[in-house]
């Protein structure tokens, strides 16, 4: 009988999110030094995978822990990549976005991580996973738009869209953040007398 970890890598929606993290690795890259708005392109391809990963495994009867620890890694691998790499880039936005979405990062990671250690699970939320449609989307925007490949007046519409996309993240994120700091609270008790 196979191991429950090779099986479940060999489910159709593991496999795909394995190939999210293989298509950013290479995306940023060709966005950085061969051609940006390729690099958009290949980030689009990696964020539908996102959608068709979830979609598959439920229709497929594959839903799978490695499938949750997958999603989560691809995300945070995905919106820290973006973030990073737009920037770098003139026009971008502060690295201090970086910093302000890593903080929340971390807190949720490790307040997460405590509570699992004391059986206590903290349930993802629909405003963090609008967090991560925002940034994604807003990546999509903001790189197409520092592209300069598109007509200006196109250029300033994208630019506009995709900063909304970034701080709409920033802002679903800590709110999400904030209810899962109220889930530590209340769990927190359970744990420390």
């Amino acid at each position: 009988m196979a191991h429950p970890l090779l099986r479940d890598l060999r489910g159709i929606p593991n496999l795909l999110s394995m190939a999210r993290i293989v298509v950013i690795a290479v995306a940023i890259p060709v966005f950085l030094y061969v051609d940006q708005l390729s690099g958009v392109v290949l980030g689009v391809v990696a964020g539908l995978t996102d959608y068709l990963d979830g979609y598959l495994a439920r229709r497929l009867g594959q839903v799978t822990y490695l499938g949750a620890v997958l999603d989560l890694f691809c995300d945070l691998v995905f919106e820290s990549s973006v973030i990073l790499m737009l920037s770098q880039l003139p026009g971008g936005p502060s690295v201090v976005v970086l910093f302000v979405y890593l903080l929340r990062e971390f807190w949720v990671t490790t307040i997460r991580r405590f509570m699992a250690a004391h059986q206590i699970d903290i349930h993802s939320n629909f405003w963090g996973k609008l967090k991560s449609n925002f940034l994604g989307w807003g990546f999509m925007f903001v790189g197409a738009a520092l592209s300069q490949k598109l007509p200006a007046s196109l250029e300033t519409f994208c630019f506009y869209i995709g900063y909304l996309g970034l701080y709409g993240g920033l802002f679903w994120g800590y709110l999400s953040g904030a209810l899962y700091t109220r889930q530590f609270v209340a769990g927190y008790a359970r744990v420390v007398p």
